[in-house]
């Protein structure tokens, strides 16, 4: 028989069970509020600055932490986090828990949200860009176009405007590179890598607003500079070796691919704004894999040249502040799959200082999707990606998923049990909340947090109201759900009239259905829920509504760095001048059979 760890022993013949042990309640607070209470008032050793996560799971104490802050305070190498886990337990949730927060403390979002749009509006209600790019959108890629940096470079010239040129270049070339090479399927040869590179540049420089258009006609009439690189002698023979890389070149510039990245002026960030951006490709369908993987990379290269140019211009301009940025990329490793050997290049695009006050947070479903890569050096640099993360977010994933991560990332048998357990099957009872909502699976909320070198930290987390308002990623669920729920409750409410009408005063019951003259008619029309507000109204800007609309729902911590947040279940103590003080309790008893 196993025995089995009880508050009053172990279970079984033995195992010295008894049922006389007192069991007095177990209380949590802060050390602002018991110092000295005896007996054994005793703290813990759970993160309590920054982002406010959840509970941990095991002991109940309040964990907070995200890796900008985590990075600061030298708790992490790396400001950078990787987050894994099946769809439908909470990775969004989590993600823009992370985004409301930093904001809240000055750090801008700058949001790649590919596939589901599942950020956009909350972007767009704290004031920020939302950029949507697809082949039907008004909005255009100019992969020529030096953007934001290329700007920057020019104001601040000199030998540091001369290197911000440089890169800006050098951005530009390796965004044209991975179009082609997705568009193509097919890795560049060495040769095509460097006559593409050359002739790239020398458009730039050749022209004062060049896009993809004036790279083809450089193609059929090359510069002396680019015959020289590629030690071609004349035109004819340039344009014979690499007739390949001439026809995926005007590939790219056809179809659909050529609506997204063939615009002569391209999208623009606004620099220095403190709601962030989001760029939205989610009306590019998923199943269009090259399409969808081009406008992702493209985007990246945008955003985080962006990124670069603020920070450089933050320190030649006052007036421009700098505050650092939240970097979110979702669906992290779907383009890697486009093509193979574009790992590092992607990398280059993606990659900022993190010295400059940059978080990163890298979404994805689980291991496989890098491990399942078929270069066999992409897959080493990918693991890399994983091995460099300062924190790894682990929600439910299957056993075999956790065993192939701890190959990367090592997790030991608790660690992995505890995952797994995410991962339980829900009922096959059909549960709708009251607002129309499915009930999360039992996984939802919880993750573990992993930092090399530490045990893991087992946190459920608990949505707001203004999360839950503000977070949707079913509408069409819910919509339908609204329709169908608010039809019964009409219905259910005539029969109720008609029901008490006929008994107490006689009422005659309408012709044919029976129903009752009552003065609410059914609802006829669909629940749709409103979309966030984002155009300023009555002198208040978007900022500062979506400040307004957090009301009593925002934690302390989501303006400071430090203390307890504010979740259900806490209750704070009143009239107190010192750290805010939180209590729960009592804990509830382990099982005892």
């Amino acid at each position: 028989m196993k025995h089995q760890r009880t508050a009053r022993g172990f279970t079984g013949f033995g195992g010295g069970r008894w049922g006389k042990v007192p069991q007095p309640p177990q209380w949590y607070s802060t050390s602002a509020q018991l110092p000295g209470i005896y007996p054994f008032a005793a703290g813990t050793s759970r993160p309590n600055i920054g982002t406010p996560l959840g509970r941990d799971m095991h002991v109940g104490t309040a964990v907070c932490g995200d890796p900008k802050i985590w990075y600061d305070s030298g708790l992490i190498s790396s400001p950078s986090m990787m987050l894994f886990g099946l769809n439908g337990n909470g990775k969004s949730s989590l993600s823009q828990r992370f985004m409301y927060s930093m904001a809240a403390r000055g750090i801008a979002p700058a949001v790649f949200d590919p596939i589901k749009n599942e950020h956009g509006d909350a972007v767009a209600a704290m004031g920020g860009n939302v950029i949507r790019i697809g082949p039907d959108s008004t909005d255009r890629i100019n992969l020529l176009d030096l953007g934001a940096l290329g700007d920057a470079a020019a104001k601040v010239g000199g030998l540091l405007g001369q290197e911000m040129h440089r890169q800006a270049v050098g951005k530009a070339v390796d965004a044209v590179s991975l179009v082609v090479q997705i568009s193509r399927g097919t890795p560049l040869s060495d040769s095509e890598d460097a006559a593409l590179g050359e002739l790239i540049r020398s458009v730039i420089t050749r022209t004062s607003h060049p896009w993809m258009g004036d790279l083809l006609t450089a193609f059929m009439d090359p510069p002396p500079e680019v015959l020289s690189a590629t030690v071609c002698h004349d035109q004819v023979q340039f344009t014979s070796e690499y007739r390949q890389l001439h026809l995926s070149l005007r590939a790219v510039m056809s179809g659909q691919m050529g609506s997204l990245v063939g615009g002569r002026a391209s999208v623009r960030v606004e620099v220095g704004n403190p709601g962030g951006f989001c760029f939205d490709t989610s009306s590019i369908p998923e199943s269009n894999t090259k399409l969808l993987s081009a406008a992702m990379l493209a985007t990246w290269s945008i955003g985080f040249s962006s990124i670069d140019a603020h920070y450089e211009l933050s320190r030649h301009d006052p007036s421009i502040q700098w505050g650092g940025y939240f970097a979110m990329q979702d669906e992290f490793w779907y383009p890697m799959r486009a093509c193979e050997g574009i790992i590092d290049r992607v990398d280059r695009i993606g990659r900022t200082n993190r010295g400059k006050g940059v978080a990163e947070l890298k979404i994805t479903h689980s291991p496989k999707d890098f491990l399942s890569l078929p270069n066999a050096k992409d897959r080493a640099t990918a693991k890399g990606f994983t091995e460099r993360s300062g924190v790894l977010g682990i929600m439910a994933l299957s056993r075999e998923d956790l065993q192939d991560l701890s190959q990367v990332q090592p997790l030991n048998e608790r660690e992995i049990d505890t995952v797994a357990g995410f991962n339980a099957p829900p009922s096959w009872k059909q549960e709708r909340a009251a607002d129309g909502r499915p009930v999360p699976p039992p996984g939802a909320g919880k993750f573990l947090l992993k930092i090399p070198g530490r045990v893991g930290i087992a946190v459920q987390m608990t949505l707001t109201e203004t999360e839950r308002a503000q977070h949707i990623t079913d509408a069409r669920s819910i919509t339908e759900t609204h329709t169908r729920a608010e039809h019964h409750s009409g219905a259910d409410h005539q029969a109720q009239t008609a029901h008490e009408s006929g008994a107490d005063h006689g009422a005659a019951a309408g012709p044919h259905t029976g129903a009752p003259h009552t003065g609410a008619p059914v609802p006829s029309t669909p629940v749709v829920r409103e979309p966030p507000a984002t155009a300023q109204s009555h002198g208040t800007t978007q900022s500062q509504a979506f400040n307004q609309s957090l009301g009593s729902a925002q934690s302390p911590e989501l303006t400071r760095e430090s203390g307890l947040p504010h979740m259900p279940g806490l209750s704070q103590e009143p009239g107190s001048a010192q750290e805010p003080g939180f209590t729960v309790g009592p804990r509830p008893h382990e099982n005892e059979e």
